[in-house]
């Protein structure tokens, strides 16, 4: 019963610290916005995405390993520290001479509408962007919630801060947003480093590098590698390719769409980042067939509720945050909705599965869905423009949704109703939550 009060708990700080970082990224979102308008909005979407596909490319697995062993307990934790420290620079360098020779070879395909000088510097954030996916992935094993989620929200508000300084005060424009992203990266770093050496009594010493449990996180995290990485190309292939079909104005539509979609996927993340390391600490399978079921089939019904509301106010909250020249995004994030909602239960599964040390199962799906999501998008795009874009990803990710709801079936043997469908024991324990908050606030 404690320890599921305690992931209770995590999952309620967790949500609680998502508003925040919520809040801050939508704000951020509209800063952007009105600062930048579509046309730089999505010159900048465009340059910040070269550098974050690189991370999620060359991370090898190392960040989701970590969380995996720092849960079980397998590895001394400042082994862990020390190594994601040497990984994280020496794959950061490699990524930066990666994405220089991306650029000059390929930047007139995919980027031509954008200054070229703008993506080599925004490479310069690739160091703090390694150390943050690999400290922030330390917490998230030791299950130390509140500091995994202060640095996410310390995250968004630098970078705000930075953009309001760079663009509004000095006035530099696209540059002063590009800079503002680096800056807010090295800003969350720096907090993490604290904070590690802080409260877990980590120290770096570089030269302890363990060649052996590098070994160890490397093959195990290279499954789930590229199952994370396939996911992320099936999410963020489509902003290449409408860079490549359309204009960067497009971009700047389609991507404020997508960001404010990707925002009601809170629930399923506060619940998800929790339970990967729950489930893979669990030493009963019923007890992780309980807890998975109970999160998948309540964030289900929060996530469709979510997507009603949000298609019945999309057009009058999208204009009225980021002015009429987004009215477009409206109609997309409409058609983006129903997915998005079969996306916030489909990652709740995936971290089960993951966390019972099957990633390849999520693999072989993430690769699949990449090959469907993109000639989806080379079908239905130049047909439809940015309206196909968008009916694309709802298409895959419910195809996506539907094939790893019948992958748990077959892992856990559980009835599909007992994780799909809400039931009257979750409506009671609603109830008796909403009471307690009502005895609290009379008490």
């Amino acid at each position: 019963m404690g320890d599921n009060r305690s992931f209770l708990q995590n999952s309620f700080l967790t949500f609680t610290r998502q508003i925040a970082n919520i809040a801050i990224g939508v704000l951020l979102l509209v800063v952007l916005a009105r600062i930048l308008g579509p046309g730089r909005q999505g010159k900048y979407s465009l340059i910040t995405l070269l550098p974050t596909v690189l991370l999620t490319f060359l991370t090898l697995g190392i960040n989701t390993s970590t969380i995996y062993y720092v849960s079980k307990g397998e590895v001394e934790l400042n082994t862990v520290y020390n190594n994601n420290i040497l990984s994280g620079l020496f794959l950061s360098f490699i990524s930066m001479m990666v994405g220089a020779v991306v650029i000059y070879f390929f930047s007139d395909h995919f980027f031509n509408q954008t200054p070229h000088v703008l993506l080599y510097f925004c490479l310069l954030s690739l160091p703090f962007m390694f150390l943050r996916e690999f400290f922030q992935t330390v917490f998230q094993g030791l299950q130390d919630f509140k500091l995994y989620n202060t640095a996410m929200v310390i995250n968004q508000f630098s970078i705000l801060a930075s953009i309001v300084l760079f663009t509004l005060v000095l006035g530099w424009g696209l540059v002063g947003a590009i800079s503002a992203f680096i800056s807010g990266n090295l800003i969350t770093v720096m907090f993490m480093i604290r904070a590690l050496k802080k409260q877990h009594k980590l120290k770096a010493r570089l030269h302890s590098f363990s060649f052996a449990y590098f070994k160890k996180s490397v093959k195990y995290g290279l499954k789930v590698h590229i199952s994370n990485f396939a996911s992320f190309l099936n999410y963020r292939i489509v902003i290449f390719l409408i860079g490549y079909f359309m204009v960067d104005s497009a971009v700047g539509i389609y991507v404020t769409a997508m960001n404010i979609g990707e925002r009601l996927t809170i629930f399923a993340a506060s619940f998800s980042n929790v339970l990967y390391p729950k489930v893979a600490s669990c030493e009963s399978e019923e007890e992780r067939n309980r807890l998975t079921s109970v999160v998948s089939r309540n964030i289900l019904a929060l996530s469709v509720s979510l997507a009603i509301i949000g298609a019945l106010v999309a057009k009058d909250l999208i204009v009225y945050l980021f002015g009429g020249e987004y009215r477009e995004s409206a109609g997309l994030l409409q058609i983006m909705l129903p997915g998005i909602a079969f996306l916030s239960v489909e990652k709740i599964l995936s971290n089960d599965i993951a966390g019972r040390g099957k990633p390849e199962l999520n693999m072989y799906l993430s690769i699949f869905n990449v090959g469907f999501n993109f000639i989806l998008n080379v079908f239905l795009i130049p047909k439809h423009g940015l309206a196909g874009a968008a009916l694309a990803a709802t298409i895959t990710y419910f195809v996506s949704f539907i094939c790893k709801a019948f992958m748990f079936r077959i892992v856990t043997k559980e009835p599909f109703h007992r994780f799909l469908l809400i039931k009257k024991e979750d409506i009671r324990l609603y109830k008796r939550a909403a009471m307690k908050v009502k005895l609290r606030r009379h008490a």
